[in-house]
């Protein structure tokens, strides 16, 4: 009876271990970490979109964060959401009350202390000196799953994302040697209340390359 048992505990594991092996059989086609270009992709569709406010600190490169105090036309003028903004143009003159604490788009923060280091930052952003390449006219609809194999210990996880900062620095933290699947289905967002359901990597590649024009 033993040997019977010793016998259908080998087969049994024998069928997980194929089982395991076919799961990461082809990483390079299922892991976001293994296409470069679809990471950087996912990573720009979820990183923090600086250009809202652009018409306080010019620059996309960052936002600043609520609340603040801006000097418009001599007055101190409270800046508590986006909606405090929309009544300017693009004549308007709104300078920030230092000091400010600063978004960039990899959700790092910093605080600025005076005009010459945020004129120095607008500068740079300018130049391509801080990271810029958010695309804002698509969105994940939330929440997602990855399953994530690590394969230097052989053990599988499932991670659930609920917003787009988690989702970036996710991705961003992952080790290289990891493979980072999507469970598909996933829905993306698009201008005018477009839903796209989305199947596989390749799909999700290809339809955020070509709305890619339309961000502008």
């Amino acid at each position: 009876m033993r040997y019977v048992l010793y016998v259908l505990m080998l087969v049994v594991l024998a069928g997980c271990q194929k089982e395991e092996f076919t799961v990461i059989e082809d990483p390079d086609e299922e892991s976001i970490l293994r296409d470069g270009q679809l990471k950087n992709l996912l990573m720009s569709v979820v990183s923090h979109d600086g250009s809202y406010d652009d018409i306080v600190d010019h620059s996309p490169c960052f936002s600043i964060d609520f609340p603040y105090v801006c000097i418009y036309r001599g007055h101190e003028y409270e800046v508590n959401s986006i909606q405090d903004l929309y009544g300017f143009d693009e004549g308007s003159i709104l300078v920030p009350k230092f000091p400010i604490n600063i978004t960039f788009g990899d959700y790092m923060n910093l605080e600025v202390p005076n005009r010459e280091t945020f004129d120095n930052l607008i500068a740079l952003c300018a130049n391509g000196g801080l990271w810029n390449e958010s695309i804002t006219c698509v969105d994940i609809s939330y929440p997602i799953e990855l399953s994530i194999y690590d394969p230097q210990n052989s053990q599988f996880q499932t991670v659930i994302f609920e917003h787009d900062k988690q989702t970036f620095q996710s991705i961003d933290g992952f080790e290289e040697d990891l493979v980072a699947s999507i469970q598909y289905p996933i829905q993306i967002l698009l201008p005018n209340n477009v839903v796209l359901t989305i199947n596989s990597n390749e799909v999700l590649k290809t339809e955020i390359l070509g709305m890619i024009p339309f961000c502008e």
